[in-house]
């Protein structure tokens, strides 16, 4: 033959032929390895899911009341302690300017028992993110 023979009906020349592919096109292929999913259905992506760091939560509990409990996940009771830092916090300096510094002695305690209150419910909190996830040693 010259090189010139009529090919195969897909538009490749005859050179290109190969018996032993066409032969393995038209069968059923073995799935590939992996888990086994449901027929028709999409493969579940996988999301990593990172460590909270506990003592990030006490620090930005200290830096701003309730956003240690927003970071741990709790953002319901963070934002409440965000609120209530914000309305309280105008209202304690002005008892404080009427009573000459006195309503302090009130206020001071509140805010650091609010403090332990939130850096407390933070810190569990991220342990127990921590433990669900099988993480040891945060």
């Amino acid at each position: 033959m010259n090189g010139y023979g009529q090919g195969p009906q897909d538009g490749r020349a005859w050179q290109d032929r190969d018996p032993e592919r066409e032969r393995r096109a038209w069968q059923p292929q073995p799935p590939p390895p992996g888990p086994l999913q449901p027929y028709g259905q999409a493969p579940r992506p996988v999301v990593p899911v990172p460590a909270k760091t506990p003592g990030l939560a006490v620090l930005l509990s200290f830096l701003w009341l309730g956003a240690g409990n927003c970071y741990a996940g709790q953002v319901g009771l963070g934002v409440t302690f965000i609120v209530a830092q914000v309305v309280c916090a105008p209202i304690a300096a002005f008892l404080a300017a009427l009573t000459a510094g006195f309503s302090l002695v009130l206020t001071v305690p509140v805010w650091i028992a609010a403090f332990a209150v939130s850096a407390a419910t933070g810190y569990a909190r991220c342990r127990a993110h921590n433990a669900a996830l099988g993480i040891r040693g945060f």
